[in-house]
């Protein structure tokens, strides 16, 4: 009996028995080699892993060093600083540990960071744009740092010892001036407490403001307080608001108002400062941070603030010198040795103790408006340095202390801005020459502010321009030229001197002439001519008038309100168009003049009748 024949394909050779352990065993070598060769693989991805963790951490660390900062020729001056300031050279604080806040440096984020410096500066855009680099307090507030808080309580004395040169018996004299400020951290930073108590104030001052003055009344003048620009000119316009208004009564309470609400303004923008704001890079390279910005103090404490008023009191900063202060040489004596011959004048310096001026109650003014010099106001033109859009500052011309305290909170609390990223510099010194008395500078200050000696200076004709100020005329008769935008030097252009000599700019009639052409030659002295005939009547007449009340208090007879009050609106207007000098307005000084002098006509013939 036959054995059955192996089923296979029909036409291909049937698989041999004899070969079945050689194709397995290629198999299995195959599959041996793939996975040493996987092996291999593995083991070299570790390797390289290894070496790549290993170099990384090496470039973090190295990387991380001050050195390597210093190693970029732009950081040259940082470098610098650093290697010199008490936090690099004492304390060993790495760049890393200020300019990356705590965990923040081996993050994704501060990796882009660093990517992108490096990639400015090989592709030459570094320095292209304003380089700013942000210190948070919180890298300041570490444990190692100052996060003790023990700087909060110290008494720092701010500024440095100086010497100036004064004359002393004759002979210059270097005297030593030490600083006076005294400045405490805890008194700026925790300032909520004030916050409240000044914003309790101002509730109980605004609602009696609104209650004897009634609601709309009372928003007019709450807008008046919440107003934004330098105190006297605030206080200027709060006095006439009320005036119109007829509101004087509530002067105080409406000028303490405005006081408190920009005391509160001040206070908190105190809640939003930062480090930084006070603290930033010192450019002169004596430090790395600055030991304090005192732009910071100055443009918080004299920015729109009255002299020595709420932030800007001097003893707010201030404690008085303990030593005593030359004033001047004083001349003792004058004897005579023989008769006939002189003897040599002795003179004993003087000398002045703040201590006994401050219990005196003397204003620091007198002595020390000098020491406040130039304003730190800020512009749209500021605003455009960063932004490109009108939104940003479409309310800037309207702002009121609502809106400055959100400029200060965006800007600030948000964006670590300083000052002088928009205000301008504030200079707070004394004049320091050889002897005050030999040198005008410091007295410019009050040269310059010539409305504390002359508040209603030129008052008069400023409003006979403007067509006010005048009794008896129900509208504004503005002077016709003002709708070609005049102003006071189209007209004064000839070099004159006053009654006392001194040098002014009179008008003439050449400025006439200049812009309406000959026809225009007389028209000055015509002028003069009209308006002095009606002023000589007005006064003729109200002369006329008040003879005849003295007449009649002599014997004893009453005057009646009517002519009273007919009496006080015609001396007015004479005494106005008189001061003011009705050629700034003819057609407004011809109305008042002609009002007084038919008013004066009505008094007349109600006293005839007397």
């Amino acid at each position: 009996m036959s054995e059955p024949k192996p089923k296979g394909h029909p036409g291909l050779p049937t698989p041999s028995k004899a070969g079945a352990p050689a194709t397995l065993s290629a198999s299995a070598d195959r599959r041996a080699r793939r996975r040493k060769l996987l092996k291999r693989i593995i083991v070299v991805l570790v390797i390289f892993l290894f070496i790549a963790a290993g170099g990384m951490v090496g470039a973090e660390v190295y990387t991380s060093r001050p050195q390597f900062c210093g190693t970029c020729h732009v950081m040259d001056k940082y470098y610098r600083s650093w290697s010199v300031d008490i936090h690099g050279y004492k304390l060993g604080a790495r760049c890393v540990d200020c300019h990356y806040a705590p965990g923040e440096q081996h993050t994704i984020h501060a990796k882009f960071r660093g990517l992108s410096q490096v990639a400015s500066y090989f592709s030459g855009r570094y320095g292209q744009s304003r380089p700013r680099a942000h210190v948070k307090d919180a890298s300041c507030l570490t444990a190692p740092c100052h996060g003790d808080r023990a700087y909060l309580g110290k008494s720092l004395l701010i500024g440095e010892v100086k010497t100036e040169k004064r004359i002393v018996g004759g002979l210059e004299t270097e005297v030593q001036r030490n600083p006076t400020v005294k400045f405490v951290h805890m008194q700026h930073l925790n300032i909520e407490v004030k916050v409240a108590e000044t914003e309790l104030q101002l509730e109980q001052v605004l609602g009696r403001v609104q209650r004897l003055a009634g609601p709309d009344k009372g928003g007019e003048i709450l807008a008046a307080a919440m107003s934004v620009g330098p105190s006297a000119k605030r206080e200027s316009d709060m006095r006439k608001l009320l005036t119109s208004l007829d509101m004087d009564a509530l002067t105080d309470d409406a000028l303490e108002l405005m006081r408190l609400e920009h005391l509160r303004t001040r206070q908190r923008q105190l809640t939003g400062l930062n480090c930084a704001a006070c603290h930033g890079y010192d450019e002169s390279g004596t430090h790395h941070l600055k030991p304090a910005d005192l732009q910071t103090c100055f443009t918080c404490h004299f920015n729109n603030q009255a002299f020595n008023r709420d932030t800007g009191e001097c003893l707010k900063c201030h404690e008085p010198p303990v030593r005593q202060i030359l004033v001047h040489d004083q001349f003792v004596s004058l004897t005579f040795k023989q008769p006939g011959e002189e003897a040599a004048a002795t003179t004993q310096p003087v000398l002045m103790d703040h201590r006994d001026i401050v219990a005196r109650k003397i204003d620091c003014v007198s002595c020390h408006f000098d020491v406040i010099q130039g304003e730190a106001t800020v512009s749209v033109r500021d605003c455009t340095h960063c932004h490109d859009q009108e939104y940003y500052w479409k309310d800037f011309e309207t702002r009121t202390t609502d809106t400055v305290a959100e400029y200060h909170r965006a800007h600030v609390a948000t964006q670590t801005a300083r000052c002088l990223d928009c205000h301008r510099v504030i200079q707070h010194q004394l004049i320091n020459p050889v002897y005050v008395g030999t040198s005008a500078d410091y007295l410019k200050p009050v040269l310059n502010d010539c409305q504390h000696c002359h508040p209603t200076h030129h008052l008069e004709q400023i409003e006979l321009l403007m067509g006010i100020g005048g009794a008896g005329v129900a509208r504004p008769m503005p002077n016709a030229m003002f709708g070609s935008r005049i102003n006071c030097r189209a007209c004064h252009v000839k070099s004159a001197t006053d009654m006392k000599g001194d040098a002014l700019i009179k008008a003439t009639e050449s400025t006439c002439i200049a812009c309406h052409g000959a026809d225009y030659e007389r028209l000055f002295e015509q002028w003069q001519n009209e308006i002095g005939t009606y002023l000589k009547e007005a006064e003729e007449a109200l002369k006329r008038v008040d003879d005849r009340i003295e007449a009649l208090n002599k014997a004893g007879t009453a005057i009646p309100d009517r002519v009273a009050d007919l009496v006080k609106d015609a001396r007015q207007n004479v005494e106005f168009v008189k001061a003011g000098n009705g050629l700034h307005n003819k057609n407004y000084a011809l109305e008042l003049l002609d009002i007084a002098i038919r008013d004066l006509d009505e008094a007349v013939n109600i006293l005839l009748k007397q």
